[in-house]
């Protein structure tokens, strides 16, 4: 265990921010890995796309396990805690990652590829599996796309990749929207979105559900609505959640003590944190700690 959960950034072999690689090719990479244990939880500071090709395969994000079978997906956001599976070896498929980097140079194109659902965890499953994507599956786009990732002709590449990327999300992201609650406006996902990101930055300072609100330029009961409407949850409850994953993802992947967590995650006393947590989960964090 590490005293602080490992925060792993995009390292590319060539000179682009995005890598396409075959699950051979990253089980070898992570066994190369020397800054931290990938069969261990740690956070990720780009997007992962795992797609698989052959047999059978489990990965783990945010403490919950995946069974992925030939033809499914699974997307991972930037800042989620993940871990690979040895079982890696025994599957075939390809790991996608890209990053910020990518996503800017790209603007032109991605720019209008709205992920609302695709990347958003907290109201939609990370799988896609091939029998919900009415026959349109993701394999043949991610076999381009690590054709054009191997060309050795690197005229146009770049582009060429974010082109190719660009439809795997769109063909990702129509099946989500197919598979989600209909007649969603489009402007409270969007919303939803930005206040996702606005707490992912600011948790530890606040769990007000009215300066969230602020911040987003709506009243405290729109922001509550949207909530309430995509997640079942009202704004606190949702905070609350929120701020309990982060505390579970301290315990279980670092050593850090109670105190150092519970200033990390906002809170000036650690009996404080000690009560939230055994209200929102029926554990003191050291029993959930020792449990998992």
């Amino acid at each position: 265990m590490t005293h602080d959960l490992p925060k792993i950034e995009f390292k590319s072999a060539f000179e682009l921010d995005i890598e396409v690689m075959t699950f051979a090719e990253t089980f070898e990479k992570l066994g190369l890995s020397t800054s931290h244990d990938p069969f261990s939880s740690h956070r990720i500071l780009f997007h992962l796309i795992i797609i698989v090709t052959k047999n059978t395969y489990e990965h783990v994000v945010d403490f919950k396990s995946y069974t992925l079978v030939e033809g499914s997906s699974i997307f991972i956001s930037k800042n989620q805690i993940h871990h690979f599976n040895k079982e890696l070896i025994n599957a075939e498929g390809y790991c996608i990652i890209f990053n910020s980097s990518f996503v800017d140079k790209s603007h032109y194109l991605l720019s209008t590829l709205n992920l609302n659902r695709l990347f958003n965890y907290h109201i939609e499953t990370p799988v896609i599996h091939q029998s919900k994507t009415d026959h349109d599956n993701l394999i043949s786009t991610a076999h381009n796309l690590r054709n054009e990732y191997m060309f050795s002709n690197g005229f146009g590449k770049s582009q060429i990749l974010s082109n190719l990327l660009n439809v795997l999300l769109l063909k990702a992201e129509r099946t989500k929207e197919n598979q989600s609650v209909k007649d969603i406006n489009m402007h409270w996902l969007e919303k939803f979105t930005a206040f996702k990101d606005i707490l992912e930055d600011e948790f530890a300072n606040t769990r007000s559900s009215r300066y969230y609100a602020s911040k987003l330029f709506i009243s405290y009961k729109f922001l509550n609505d949207i909530v309430k409407t995509l997640t079942g949850k009202t704004v606190k409850a949702f905070i609350d959640d929120f701020v309990i994953i982060e505390i579970k993802r301290y315990l279980v992947t670092t050593s850090l003590s109670i105190k150092e967590i519970s200033y990390k995650t906002g809170f000036e006393e650690p009996a404080n944190m000690g009560k939230f947590f055994r209200k929102n989960t029926g554990f003191t964090p050291l029993k959930f700690r020792n449990k998992t």
